[in-house]
């Protein structure tokens, strides 16, 4: 045997050992890690009874992928091994197409080369090891270059049919398959104006060629690709433009799973050392090179540009198909070094993927856990439990292991896109109803299901968590269905209608231990272009706001304002729960609307009738009912735990009562305390050195609420809040307020009244011209007119341009809650300072100020002779 003989079969020999590399790295726990969503595609379509099944198996992606492994499961079954040893076979498949395209364009060695990064790519390692059609992808686009530049210099039939039906079988195989397309035709323009010659390939069979896989495309194109935004019924989610996403991109080029981007500083040098590498190694002065080069750009931009079409983001497994032509230069640059060197440079990529192996084996960065999921419904669920999913792709991956684990629940999939009304019924009446998140959970971005599960239920729902996804278990025999009444309250922004509140619902449970569902519903009557929310407040007999719950609006298919049309409606899903211990009363419910760009959290004025105010009150809450807490589970929010026995029948388990604080005359002392037990409450007594206070009980054993209002003459000094026996709560400092009863300067007087409250004397602003880019403080001087305010009013303070337009706010309590209105005492002064946030309407001119008071707990301003605000006098010039 000759030299040259001898030296081919070594080299024979070491393509051999490279193809076998690459088996057993793809094979190595192939079927470890459970079949996750998107392989559940791929499951339900391998197991179709025919091939027409299959064709039709996935509304959201072309049907090539489904066929094969179809035919590839009548011959290796449809274990998870199985599944996805198709998905292996196309990845070796893939290598030598790619050794010949890089021996084609530059010679043997880089062929070897390319074999070999081909082999220990963690990006094509990873694809090998999912049922799904990437490592296909990776496959068709090495066909259609190396077609596609054997057409540059050998036009031949055979040629011009590989291009073609490569090109074809890429359309129906991927939704990115047109990308694939518009790369083609992109390098082919580009080879025609920079040879200047339309021989190259030849124009006219060119286009005829196109245009013969355009019509072959055309009766997918019409009936499923032209729906494909509709059925995926996605939140939408772009690419985000930026040096970070561009360094995530070639991170992901050398990274196994895409989750591992940017999170494992280790891959990060590994991907900086190869970007070195590849700078340097890149034969730059080779045409071929540079050609290669050229078609990774173009399809890494048509993959951005054709997500953004679509509503998605970009994911790792999209650049399956690229990696190999960005691998083919490198590999032509290490086989330009010296033996010594190349071998050097390849074990770095080997180290690579070792690495990257090793990494992966972190459960975070491996695929959704189905399997234990699954596993977890059926060891805790009963034949008469319900688990309840989303039908998007059926949950073909819950019901892949389904049978396998012998769940005894049935599975009922909930059809996305479908509302309150056509969901209600489909909830089952009795046993545990267990909810499946997945973490996408697009079918339900604004959380209907929650809400409706947990109307009327007592108890929190169980959570119990796997990576990638997360279950509900909810008591289904409290299900309540929301009641729902007609309204008519109008959005209001800067005197216009944007929206109409037409719904709210009506409490629908009567026992301060359930949990309370609150649809509301509103109509757009302008668009916008910020995303409204809701957000209601519970308050007690006393006034204080003991919960609060805020949800976006959005429609059905999950489409929040910013999206929506003139007349399209959303809902929002409000899920109230008063704290442990409620007393059974009657609850006021206010309803308050923002968006968090423009708005802020102050809201929107909202109108009903001719009443105008940031908060509309929705009515009462008749939790009235006897209350069944379960102590054994007791979810208490009062921060400090005790365990005092009062008395046999009584016990104090928890109370809100700060230690060592500083209050002062005027002030009002909230009080929390959780009682267990039965028999009657006693009293509470705030004593000093030589004055006590009592504070009677509530009307509960449970959460007693109680306040006590600090009066003014109090002495300063100790004093401690005890129960009758002495056993001491806590320890409070009394600090005399001073009283400021000479006026303060300010800028620009007023002297106006608001009856029976206060006069306001007059306000200052710091800075003038103001720069709207900055907060702008305003000082009012009030003196008040009485000592028995009842109520703690809130301040509002805007700033309206020349026509009237809102462009800057404040709310809040006097002197930043410092000194509420009850704590008042007739003729002194008070300095009251806010700071406006100017809105996005804000723009340079003049402006004036109003200000006026309201009732937080009902949103109600204060009437001011025949309008409900003081117009202060003078201009403020804005810039």
């Amino acid at each position: 045997m000759s030299k040259y003989h001898i030296q081919n079969l070594r080299f024979k020999l070491f393509c051999a050992l490279i193809i076998l590399l690459a088996f057993a790295v793809r094979v190595y726990q192939l079927d470890r890690q459970s079949i996750w969503f998107d392989e559940g595609w791929s499951a339900y379509a391998a197991v179709q009874p025919d091939l027409l099944a299959a064709w039709n198996a996935d509304a959201t992606n072309p049907p090539l992928y489904y066929v094969l492994i179809n035919i590839s499961t009548r011959f290796f079954g449809d274990s998870a091994f199985s599944l996805r040893f198709f998905s292996l076979l196309m990845g070796l498949l893939a290598l030598p197409v790619g050794y010949r395209l890089t021996r084609d364009l530059f010679n043997r060695r880089a062929g070897l080369y390319a074999l070999l990064l081909f082999a220990i790519s963690p990006l094509l390692w990873w694809a090998a090891q999912e049922a799904r059609m990437y490592t296909l992808l990776a496959l068709l686009v090495l066909l259609c270059a190396w077609a596609w530049q054997r057409l540059l210099d050998q036009p031949r039939r055979g040629t011009w049919a590989l291009l073609l039906v490569s090109e074809l079988l890429l359309l129906y195989a991927h939704n990115t398959g047109p990308v694939v397309v518009l790369w083609l035709n992109t390098a082919t323009l580009i080879v025609w104006i920079v040879r200047r010659s339309l021989n190259a390939p030849a124009w006219k069979s060119w286009i005829a060629g196109q245009v013969l896989v355009g019509l072959c495309w055309l009766p997918y194109f019409v009936s499923r690709f032209l729906t494909l935004q509709e059925a995926n019924n996605a939140v939408v989610s772009r690419p985000q433009l930026s040096l970070d996403f561009a360094s995530r991109i070639w991170q992901a080029f050398w990274t196994g799973p895409w989750t591992m981007v940017g999170h494992e500083p280790l891959i990060t040098v590994f991907a900086i050392v190869a970007l070195g590498l590849f700078l340097a190694l890149m034969p730059w002065r080779k045409s071929q090179a540079r050609w290669l080069l050229l078609h990774v750009v173009l399809l890494v931009g048509g993959l951005i540009v054709g997500l953004s079409i679509l509503g998605n983001e970009l994911h790792g497994r999209y650049l399956v198909m690229v990696a190999p032509l960005l691998l083919v230069p490198l590999a032509a640059g290490i086989a330009r070094l010296p033996k010594i060197s190349g071998y050097l440079t390849a074990g770095v990529f080997v180290v690579g993927l070792i690495a990257n192996i090793y990494l992966a084996q972190n459960p975070q960065y491996q695929h959704d856990d189905t399997r234990a999921m699954v596993q977890y419904y059926a060891d805790t669920l009963a034949a008469d439990d319900t688990v309840l999913a989303w039908s998007y792709a059926e949950r073909y991956d819950l019901r892949y292991y389904w049978d396998r684990l012998r769940v005894t629940a049935p599975l009922v999939t909930l059809p996305e896109g479908a509302d309150r009304d056509t969901i209600t019924p489909l909830l089952p009446e009795s046993g545990q109803v267990a909810l499946n998140v997945w973490y996408t959970q697009r079918a339900d971005f604004r959380g209907m299901m929650n809400c409706l599960l947990s109307s009327g239920t007592r108890q929190l729902p169980q959570e119990h968590q796997v990576y990638g996804m997360s279950n509900l278990t909810y008591e289904a025999s409290a299900l309540n269905s929301p009641q729902m009444q007609a309204s008519a309250i109008a959005i209001v922004e800067n005197g216009r209608e944007i929206a109409l509140i037409d719904q709210t619902g009506q409490p629908a449970v009567s026992s301060p231990d359930q949990a309370l569902c609150l649809p509301i519903s509103l109509t757009m009557q302008q668009t916008l272009a910020v995303d409204l929310k809701a957000s209601v407040s519970v308050r007690n007999v006393l006034g204080w706001e003991v919960a609060r719950t805020d949800a976006i609006f959005a429609t059905a298919n999950q489409r929040t304002t910013s999206a929506l049309d003139v007349g399209e409606s959303a809902t929002a899903y409000i899920l109230l729960r008063l704290p442990y211990g409620a007393p059974p009363e009657n609850y006021d419910l206010s309803l308050t609307i923002y968006d968090e760009e423009s708005s802020g959290l102050a809201g929107y004025d909202l109108r009903r009738d001719s009443e105008v105010s940031r908060t509309i009150n929705l009515g009462a809450w008749p939790a009235d009912e006897t209350p069944q807490w379960d102590s054994v589970h007791r979810p208490s929010d009062l921060p400090f735990q005790v365990d005092y026995a009062l008395s046999p029948q009584l016990r104090l388990v928890a109370h809100n009562v700060q230690p060592n604080t500083t209050i002062r005359t005027g002030d009002t002392l909230r009080l929390a305390l959780l009682w267990e037990g039965t028999g009657p409450l006693p009293d509470l007594e705030l004593a000093g050195v030589d004055w006590t206070l009592t504070i009677p009980p509530g009307n509960n054993v449970q959460l007693d609420w109680r306040e006590v209002h600090i009066l003014l003459d109090t002495p300063a000094g100790n004093a401690r809040l005890q129960l009758p026996d002495g056993f001491v709560l806590g320890q409070y400092e009394i600090e005399a307020l001073p009283v400021l009863l000479e006026e303060p300067d300010f800028d620009t007087p007023v002297d106006e009244s608001i009856p029976g409250i206060t006069r306001l004397s007059g306000y200052s602003v710091d800075t003038e011209p103001v720069d709207h880019n900055l907060p702008l403080d305003v000082t009012l001087i009030w003196q008040a007119e009485s000592s028995e305010i009842g109520v703690d009013y809130v301040v509002f303070v805007q700033l309206l341009d020349a026509d009237g337009q809102l462009i800057a706010q404040s709310d809040s309590m006097p002197a930043q809650g410092q000194r509420p209105t009850t704590g008042w005492r007739e003729g002194e002064y008070i300095l009251d300072t806010h700071q406006l946030t100017f809105n996005a309407q804000a723009a340079s001119g003049k402006a004036t100020l109003i200000i006026g008071l309201y009732d937080p707990l009902t949103g109600a301003r204060v009437p001011v002779d025949s309008v409900d605000y003081l117009d202060l006098p003078g201009e403020i010039e804005v810039q």
